[in-house]
C-alpha cells in the first residue's frame, strides 16, 4: 500500500460526495439545458429518479462517447436476470483489471444503490463521472487511477418502485426498495455472502482489488441540521499506517464538502440509545458485515458517505 495513491483519490470522491449532496437538495430550477448524457434526474430538476434501463442504456452511451476512455462491463446477473453493470474510467490505458495490475494503477470503486431507495449516488455518480472525463470537475484524477462505477448494487430491489418506500426522505417521487428480491440486506451481507448479488461483487473486487470502496446511501431518520456524514476505516481500527492515511481521507473529503456549503460530520448521526437523543452519539468500529467494516479487514479503505435528509 503506496500513499502517493491517495491524492488522486481524494480529488474524485470529494467531487462525488459534493454532487451527491447537491443532486438530494437541489430545487427544481437547478435543472439546466439537456447535456449528453444526462439523467432523468437532472432534467427533472432533481425531484426524480431513472429505472434500470436507463442505467442500461447510459453505461453503452458513456463506453460510445469516450472509447478510449470507458469501459462498460457486466459483472453478475441478478436472481431476477439483471445485468450488473459497472463503468469502468481511466486515462491511464488501463480499462482491465490485468491491465491496472500491469501498470500498478491505482482502483477506486464507488457504488450506489446498495440499499436501493437511498439512490442520489445513482444520478450524482453519472453527473460526477461525465464532469470527470470532461475535465470539467476533478481536473486530472482519471489520468492517475482507474474508476469503477457502479450506479446501482441491488438491482432488483431499484426496480421495486414506489412513493411511499421512503415517506420520510427528501425525495425523489419515487425510488426502489431497501432490501433485494430475496429480502436481503446487501450491506449486512459482506461477510456471508448469502447473496449473488454480493457474491457477483466480491469476485469483482477479487479481481480489480481497489485501493478504496466508496458506499453512498441517503437517511431518512431523524432530521439534523448536517447535511452529510463521512465515515471511513481504517480510523478507530487496523495498522497504524493505514489508520493515518484513512484520517488524511476523510478529513480531506470533509474539507472538501465544507468549502463548497456543506456541513459534514465524521461520523454516522445514530443515537447511543435508539429513539434516546439525550444519549449522544457514538462514533466506533463497524463489524465487518458493512461495506466500511469489510474492506478495512483487506487492508483497504472504505468509505461510508450519508446524505441527511
Amino acid at each position: 500500500m503506496k500513499s502517493f495513491c491517495l491524492p488522486s483519490v481524494l480529488i474524485s470522491l470529494a467531487s462525488l460526495a459534493g454532487l451527491a449532496v447537491n443532486a438530494s437538495a437541489a430545487p427544481a430550477s437547478a435543472a439546466m439545458a439537456t447535456p449528453a448524457l444526462s439523467t432523468v434526474s437532472e432534467r427533472s430538476g432533481f425531484i426524480q429518479t431513472g429505472r434500470y434501463d436507463e442505467v442500461i442504456a447510459l453505461c453503452a452511451e458513456f463506453q460510445k462517447t469516450y472509447p478510449d476512455a470507458v469501459r462498460c462491463l457486466e459483472f453478475g446477473r441478478t436472481p431476477e436476470g439483471r445485468p450488473m453493470l459497472a463503468l469502468v474510467a481511466s486515462r491511464t490505458g488501463a480499462l482491465s483489471a490485468a491491465q491496472a495490475r500491469q501498470q500498478g494503477v491505482p482502483v477506486t470503486l464507488i457504488q450506489g444503490g446498495i440499499h436501493a431507495g437511498e439512490i442520489d449516488g445513482k444520478d450524482a455518480g453519472f453527473l460526477a463521472l461525465r464532469e470527470a472525463l470532461d475535465n470539467t470537475r476533478a481536473k486530472g484524477a482519471l489520468d492517475k487511477q482507474v474508476l469503477i462505477f457502479v450506479p446501482v448494487f441491488n438491482i432488483d430491489g431499484h426496480e421495486r418502485f414506489g412513493r411511499w418506500n421512503r415517506p420520510n426522505q427528501r425525495g425523489p417521487e419515487e425510488m426502489g426498495w431497501r432490501t433485494t428480491a430475496q429480502n436481503v440486506n446487501l450491506n449486512r451481507d459482506y461477510m456471508k455472502a448469502d447473496s449473488a448479488e454480493m457474491q457477483a461483487m466480491l469476485k469483482l473486487i477479487n479481481d480489480w482489488d481497489p485501493l478504496a470502496t466508496i458506499d453512498l446511501h441517503v437517511t431518512d431518520g431523524a432530521k439534523f441540521e448536517h447535511d452529510i456524514s463521512i465515515q471511513v476505516e481504517p480510523v478507530n481500527s487496523g495498522d497504524a499506517g493505514l489508520r493515518q492515511s484513512g484520517r488524511q481521507l476523510r478529513d480531506a473529503v470533509i474539507a472538501d464538502l465544507a468549502r463548497q456549503g456543506s456541513l459534514p460530520l465524521p461520523f454516522y448521526m445514530s443515537f447511543a440509545k435508539e429513539d434516546d437523543p439525550l444519549s449522544g452519539f457514538v462514533d466506533s468500529v463497524p463489524p465487518p458485515r458493512f461495506s466500511h467494516g469489510y474492506f478495512a479487514l483487506r487492508n483497504r479503505f472504505g468509505m461510508l458517505v450519508e446524505t441527511h435528509s
